[in-house]
């Protein structure tokens, strides 16, 4: 279990590396622009790290209880995690089964704690304040906001792709 947990640390600590990294870049070329747009850039990049951060966690918790609580899923799914070279648990091919509405609606219900949470709310209510604060001040440009909102999930998914391309030459 050890190097696991070491994996998602690594990846954790790329991925604000990656964060930290395009936020320089950011700062750097936001110098060239102007002062609106390190201010802008900056309190979108802040607004949407909470909001990445709240959503981690409250989908953190939401797996936890349901660990916790042994609702697990089909174990089926584990099986093909598991390296099997002696034929041990191989199945029979089923074809894929139909995910039908009583079923969405069971998952639909299960996961809306992490969709719902009072951290995510809490945070995109802050990303609200921060945009009415700087339009009600004449501060906001919406070029340079989207700038800095795009900064976590263009991070996220270079870090990504450099991690999975390491694992390919490792």
């Amino acid at each position: 279990k050890r190097p696991v947990v070491m994996m998602k640390t690594t990846i954790s600590k790329n991925l604000y590396f990656a964060y930290i990294l395009v936020d320089l870049i950011v700062i750097v070329a936001s110098f060239f622009l102007g002062d609106l747009w390190l201010l802008n850039t900056q309190v979108a990049f802040a607004s949407s790290m909470l909001i990445t951060m709240a959503s981690f966690l409250s989908y953190k918790r939401m797996v936890n209880a349901r660990v916790s609580s042994g609702d697990l899923g089909d174990d089926r799914d584990l099986l093909d995690e598991i390296e099997d070279p002696h034929k041990l648990y191989e199945e029979e091919e089923k074809e894929p089964q139909k995910i039908g509405f009583k079923q969405g609606a069971k998952n639909l219900v299960s996961s809306y704690k992490g969709a719902l949470s009072p951290y995510r709310i809490a945070s995109y209510g802050l990303l609200c304040l921060a945009v009415l604060f700087l339009i009600r001040h004449n501060y906001f440009d919406g070029i340079a906001f989207l700038v800095g909102l795009g900064v976590v999930p263009i991070s996220s998914l270079v870090g990504l792709w450099f991690i999975e391309k390491n694992k390919e030459f490792a």
